[in-house]
């Protein structure tokens, strides 16, 4: 299916929390391409010398934020992908199963997890784009607050489960 156009940068890696250097540039305008990209370690905008870093942001086009579902041990309290869709009517983004989702992890149950991808205007404004993760993260609060900033990276997801949602019907 296609989608709104994003860039993430890939690693050429997957599991290497030690990376720091993203220099595959990949262009996404569907779920296709985006299962290609977050295969490995990725981050959603460019760095200076390719090196992940806040001091060394150029710029972005995606707010990339994670759904752990930590907020609460409770199954009905779960967030899922519809309780994204309606606390961002008419917005489209894609979302990808992480490599936690539905597995135990830290002597917690198994539970929805989910790395999401919004379509932004790009902005070479490092703090312009940290605040839209903030506001994204005081509409949805149960969006990880440690994934806030504008270096964060994702971890590869090896045979990944992509989704896009166009925001209306679905």
């Amino acid at each position: 299916m296609r989608g709104r156009n994003i860039t993430l940068y890939a690693s050429g890696y997957r599991g290497n929390e030690k990376n720091a250097v993203y220099p595959h540039k990949v262009e996404i305008s569907s779920v296709e391409d985006l299962c290609r990209a977050v295969a490995f370690d990725h981050v959603c905008a460019a760095y200076r010398n390719n090196h992940r870093g806040k001091d060394d942001f150029l710029h972005s086009d995606c707010l990339m934020l994670d759904l752990d579902n930590t907020h609460s041990e409770n199954p009905a309290d779960w967030k899922t992908l519809e309780h994204i869709k309606a606390a961002f009517p008419g917005v489209p983004f894609y979302a990808v199963e992480s490599r936690n989702h539905m597995k135990p992890k830290e002597g917690k149950a198994p539970r929805p997890k989910y790395h999401l991808y919004f379509a932004i205007n790009d902005t070479a404004d490092r703090e312009t784009y940290e605040r839209w993760k903030n506001w994204a993260i005081s509409v949805f609060p149960y969006f990880d607050t440690g994934a806030k900033d504008a270096a964060r990276f994702f971890f590869g997801v090896e045979s990944p489960k992509a989704y896009f949602i166009t925001g209306e019907g679905d």
